[in-house]
């Protein structure tokens, strides 16, 4: 029966409920070849001729009688019964109990708990009927109608005698029933006693190995048993009564000393298992301890490359669950998990390199917090202007330093993943990036420097960088790398910036474009007429260029711009000139003035269904921004600038029909009245 004890009782006994009981099993058996398989469906359809016979229903209360029945029968006449045929009672029996309902299940459970117990007592018990037995005591302690912890303890205690059984099978039922029990105790008396019981088991078992008059097979044993036990409370441990778990977790910490890979392991699934179940009720400093102890044991160990994926899953699941429970002392052990998620990403293995990269962005994203930021900033504002700062880095400081490194060439493999890491923690600090992440920006800068045949993540580093505008804003972004245009020589101007800040460019303040970017155009249209003088009329197109990239910037300038209201109308001048007097320009205006104006609409129609569209942090925070008031008030100054955007307009397209791709036209239909466009079409002027 090797196929039958490991299905679930429910599944093989609810197949069809207007199957009979012994159709359904021999539906499923009668064609396998198994001696033991074709020894239950003898038993069964027995049974089954049994109860046909006697005129008996067949439904599940009948072949429950019919099989208990049996199975006494079988025992009271035998000291010493047929394994196949206890085997073929018990698997039957097993599949039966969770199809009786719990009133005759409650009724008849002492005497169905002797029979099985009577079995299990047995020396030659198979290992299905071993497996099968198990089932059914599991069962019978689930369904209980007392709280009365000594209604109960001689059952569960059974199911704590196979913990550490030779058979794998039989061990791992056992595990599996008593995780089901512990489960059904939950908020009852007799959870704590259940619990105790195992942390008993637990202590006496580590006795055992570690005894000190014990011989060389007995030590070996012990060893085994108490890996064993260590795999049950994988099982086991999140649903035990917090005071037995934090017992249990103790000894973890003197295990992991061990540095046996065997134990900690076995030590790791089982807080893996506690981090991942939902209960909030767990010790929550002990826990911090053993994973601090996993992370320094990983990073000071040569470990195999599924122990570190399993590491690096941990950490995150884990570091996730302490910051639930107690946010302070989670934050403090933050530099201690870089660091090992670090090593684990210096691995040259995928999986470990791919847990650890996502460990990083799920830390960073739900255990970095505006405190721990806030923490950061007031520390490097108060030491500004000190030469020697007194007060060691902050956490956060500690943190993105351990993120710069990661740029460093010996990761220079894996520099996509890590620009990954590099983006999540610019969105997650925002405008305070500049703070902590010049160094990080730099380095970059410096990438962007080598050549393609040393640089395979160019768009990457591209879209890292992207992320570093997006969060600190153009105005602190260029400060730190700036364009560098007053540079005699043409190669070094940063002209692979524009790319960047004209598609990530988002939430910016348009009074940084009036003040700073038109005076760099205004710069460059004078450096450009003093070439032309001086007979260089290559290098004055190159100017040129520049001039025109830099007003490629202004509808990314007008992407949910900041300060719409308060600085439009400034803005408004310089791009009524430059649409009568640049040809070449006219289509970015127009462009930028399409945005300004449906944005603003689409917030007050509320017509801006994002589903289904990634939407970076920049963006969402600019959107933010931009509440009904707020749009409101935006296009009412836009609406100001209507009449002298319409006479400036019309003058242009009465000048040149052809208003060469229509820019013009389209650009004032959107404007927020429709007589703009009628005006436009008649000439009839208000």
């Amino acid at each position: 029966m090797e196929g039958v004890e490991m299905e679930n009782p429910a599944t093989v006994s609810t197949v069809d409920d207007g199957v009979d009981f012994c159709e359904s099993i021999l539906l499923r058996l009668s064609s396998s070849t198994q001696e033991d398989h074709q020894h239950l469906c003898a038993t069964i359809g027995a049974m089954a001729q049994e109860l046909k016979d006697q005129n008996l229903a067949s439904n599940p209360v009948a072949y429950f009688g019919a099989t208990c029945s049996s199975l006494e029968r079988l025992l009271s006449s035998d000291p010493d019964p047929p394994p196949q045929m206890i085997s073929s009672f018990l698997t039957i029996l097993s599949f039966i109990l969770p199809r009786i309902s719990v009133p005759i299940l409650r009724k008849k459970r002492e005497f169905v708990s002797e029979l099985v117990v009577r079995v299990l007592r047995l020396s030659s018990t198979t290992v299905v009927a071993l497996v099968s037995g198990l089932k059914c005591v599991g069962h019978l302690l689930i369904v209980k109608d007392t709280a009365n912890w000594a209604d109960v303890s001689h059952l569960y205690s059974v199911l704590l005698g196979f913990m550490v059984d030779s058979r794998p099978k039989v061990r791992r039922q056992s595990h599996t029933c008593i995780r089901d029990v512990l489960q059904s105790f939950q908020g009852t008396s007799a959870l704590a006693p259940a619990s105790e019981g195992i942390t008993k088991a637990f202590e006496r078992y580590l006795l055992f190995a570690g005894g000190s008059g014990a011989n060389a097979t007995e030590e070996s044993k012990g060893a085994q048993e108490v890996l064993y036990i260590l795999d049950s409370l994988k099982e086991c441990l999140p649903f035990m009564l917090m005071k037995y778990m934090t017992t249990i977790l103790k000894y973890f910490k003197t295990l992991l000393e061990l540095q046996q890979p065997v134990v900690t392991r076995r030590i790791t699934d089982s807080l893996n298992a506690i981090c991942l179940h939902p209960t909030m009720d767990i010790p929550d400093e002990i826990l911090l301890d053993l994973l601090c102890s996993i992370a320094v044991y990983a990073s000071t160990n040569e470990t195999s490359a599924d122990n570190m994926t399993f590491t690096a899953r941990l950490l995150d699941v884990g570091l996730k669950k302490i910051y639930s429970l107690n946010r302070q002392i989670c934050v403090v052990k933050l530099p201690i998990v870089f660091s090992t998620l670090k090593d684990i990403l210096a691995s040259e293995h995928e999986e470990p390199i791919f847990a650890a990269t996502e460990a990083f962005k799920s830390l960073i994203h739900n255990c970095i917090d505006e405190n721990l930021i806030k923490q950061g900033v007031d520390q490097i504002a108060r030491n500004k202007n000190v030469e020697v700062r007194k007060s060691g880095p902050t956490i956060i400081e500690k943190v993105c330093a351990t993120i710069e490194s990661l740029l460093d060439y010996q990761y220079s493999a894996i520099w996509d993943m890590v620009f990954q890491v590099v983006s999540v923690m610019f969105d997650k600090l925002g405008f305070y990036s500049s703070y902590f992440t010049r160094g990080i920006l730099m380095n970059l800068a410096d990438m962007q420097r080598m050549p393609d045949e040393d640089f395979l993540y160019r768009k990457q580093l591209h879209e890292c960088l992207g992320s570093a505008l997006g969060a600190m804003g153009p105005e602190t972004f260029l400060s730190i790398l700036p364009l560098n245009l007053e540079a005699d020589d043409l190669s070094e101007v940063n002209v692979w910036l524009f790319p960047i800040l004209k598609k990530y460019t988002v939430g910016a303040h348009l009074s940084f474009y009036t003040e700073t970017v038109l005076g760099m155009i205004g710069t460059m249209r004078q450096k450009s007429r003093q070439l032309e003088l001086a007979g260089r009329i290559v290098s004055a197109r190159s100017i040129d260029a520049v001039a025109y990239s830099l007003w490629s910037l202004l509808p990314s300038f007008c992407n949910y711009p900041v300060d719409t209201a308060e600085s439009f109308k400034d803005l408004e001048k310089a791009l009524f000139v430059a649409i009568q007097e640049e040809l070449e320009v006219r289509g970015m205006i127009c462009s930028a003035l399409q945005i300004l104006i449906q944005q603003n609409k689409r917030i007050l129609e509320e017509n801006y269904d994002l589903f289904g569209i990634e939407v970076s942090g920049a963006k969402q925070r600019a959107m933010a921004h931009y509440t009904p008031q707020v749009a409101t008030d935006n296009l009412a100054v836009l609406k100001s600038s209507a009449r002298e955007l319409l006479t400036v307009m019309s003058g242009i397209l009465l000048e040149s029909p052809k208003d060469d791709g229509g820019c013009l036209q389209v650009c004032v239909y959107c404007y927020p009245e429709q007589w703009l466009f009628i005006f436009l079409l008649t000439g009839n002027i208000f």
